[in-house]
């Protein structure tokens, strides 16, 4: 590819490992090229007016906060999106802080950068942000998503652009959560799926939880984006499958009754090529029959129907089953339910909670459950709370229902504790 066309990238910096570093990956990259290196932040807009860079990365470890310096002069003069470069210290967090409210769209631990060049997970990732960083220019990297989950302030006249406290959680979680598998810091817990006319479990949906000594317990609606953005969730989501999987042949060895498992399937995992390989390896490993092994997905992975149809059509090959989950909350189910080959649907539990006869809401589970008849999918119930709501949802034919009427999510000990009561 020739220089025309490519993204040029400024590296302020006075440490040659940062140098040598950060030439290294650019160089495996054919649209980001290293154009300079300024070791003297005060130096760095005459650089700037003859280079004219599209991205320019800062090191906080210049001295007398001059990489603090040199952004300020860059966003007062020649506004380029910057992102800097910290160290894993409450020092380097805290002029991390300051620096993405002086106008940095973006920041990157340095540490990361050098363990990186071991593997190629983290230094994709960090081409991906720099290239993030260009296309949506001195706005920043961050979706507006994240901005109304709290991670920016309110724009009111005076306000901060970020906020200090979850910018700095946020960097902590992506730190810690590079080694939450080799700190053995998941953990699964396990929700009951319940037949309604013999009260007997007949499956098991996996959730993955995280508790980490520094950061505490993190929810997944937390960490799980995160994930995704760093590209971590490959790695996390096949652990989720191998360990859902052996738990599970782990049960069956013991003698207790076989049941399905179910997992989750992010956007990222399901769009991998080398997703349907991945999983036949680990069925292989542990020993389990495809046909004990559930995928949810559901509408927000918002992929083309052909091409998921392709890779459900490779999944259910392997002998597995396929859910939808969260049905009837996007604009696409029964689009879905006509192109893709599933085998069961998940009544979100917004349709479920409060059910009463003569509700809207009940006229619409009444529909969805006739219309899953007609198709021949299995439907499971989510949410269930209460007797009443079970009572209507009886009366309406639906065979399986998940929630905290019967278990809220609890861990292998609980789940054993009930299975061994059905042996």
């Amino acid at each position: 590819m020739s220089l025309i066309g490519r993204h040029r990238v400024l590296v302020v910096s006075e440490s040659e490992q940062t140098e040598g570093v950060i030439t290294t990956i650019l160089r495996e990259d054919e649209q980001l090229i290293l154009s300079g290196v300024v070791a003297d932040g005060s130096a760095v807009l005459a650089y700037v007016f003859r280079d004219r860079p599209d991205l320019i990365l800062i090191d906080m470890d210049l001295p007398d906060l001059s990489g603090l310096s040199a952004l300020q002069l860059i966003m007062d003069h020649s506004p380029i999106p910057v992102i800097i470069l910290s160290t894993l210290t409450s020092e380097g967090s805290a002029q991390t802080i300051q620096a993405m409210r002086f106008g940095a769209v973006d920041y990157f631990h340095k540490e990361m950068l050098v363990s990186g060049l071991t593997g190629d997970g983290v230094v994709t990732y960090f081409l991906e942000r720099c290239k993030l960083a260009i296309q949506n220019g001195v706005k920043g990297v961050y979706p507006a998503s994240t901005q109304s989950d709290g991670y920016m302030d309110s724009l009111q006249p005076g306000a901060p652009l970020i906020n200090g406290a979850l910018l700095q959680r946020r960097m902590d979680i992506e730190l810690y959560l590079r080694h939450a598998i080799s700190k053995n810091e998941f953990n699964l817990v396990y929700q009951p799926v319940v037949d309604i006319s013999t009260n007997c479990v007949v499956g098991l949906e996996c959730l993955l939880r995280w508790d980490n000594a520094y950061v505490g317990y993190v929810p997944p609606s937390e960490f799980i984006t995160i994930a995704e953005e760093s590209g971590l969730i490959h790695e996390i989501g096949e652990w989720v499958l191998r360990e859902a999987c052996r738990q599970n042949r782990k049960w069956q060895l013991a003698g207790l009754p076989p049941m399905f498992v179910a997992v989750n399937l992010s956007r990222k995992q399901f769009n991998d090529c080398r997703l349907s390989g991945t999983i036949a390896a680990i069925l292989e490993e542990t020993g389990l029959e495809p046909k004990y092994l559930e995928l949810e997905i559901t509408e927000s992975l918002s992929v083309e129907a052909r091409l998921a149809a392709d890779t459900l059509g490779k999944l259910k090959e392997l002998g597995l089953r396929i859910a939808m989950d969260d049905f009837g909350t996007g604009y696409s189910s029964l689009g879905y339910l006509r192109d893709l080959p599933m085998d069961k649907i998940k009544i979100d539990q917004s349709f479920i909670k409060g059910l009463q006869h003569g509700q809207v809401n009940a006229i619409i589970v009444s529909t969805m459950l006739a219309m899953a008849k007609q198709l021949n999918l299995a439907v499971v119930a989510e949410g269930v709370e209460t007797e009443e709501e079970l009572q209507v949802l009886r009366e309406y034919g639906c065979c399986f229902v998940q929630g905290y009427y019967y278990s809220k999510p609890v861990e292998v000990r609980h789940i054993e504790e009930m299975l061994y009561q059905l042996a």
